[in-house]
């Protein structure tokens, strides 16, 4: 590494963070479709800005479950 900055062999830049750029939660798991209440099973559709655990079921109040349809 020239200068030992990090940068690897002349003109080809840092290593680091190459590679695909699928979207992904924290844990590397797909984002759900929909949500879905694990009491009546209502199926709602998935808000990307809220979690679907953070989401009421329209039907009976329970906290609604990530589903995916892949």
């Amino acid at each position: 590494m020239p200068g030992q900055d990090g940068t690897g062999p002349q003109g080809q830049g840092s290593r680091i963070g190459r590679g695909g750029n699928m979207a992904r939660s924290s844990q590397g798991s797909v984002e759900p479709d929909k949500c879905e209440c694990p009491k009546c099973g209502e199926t709602i559709a998935h808000d990307r800005n809220l979690p679907c655990t953070s989401m009421v079921c329209p039907k009976c109040g329970t906290p609604m479950l990530g589903v995916s349809c892949r």
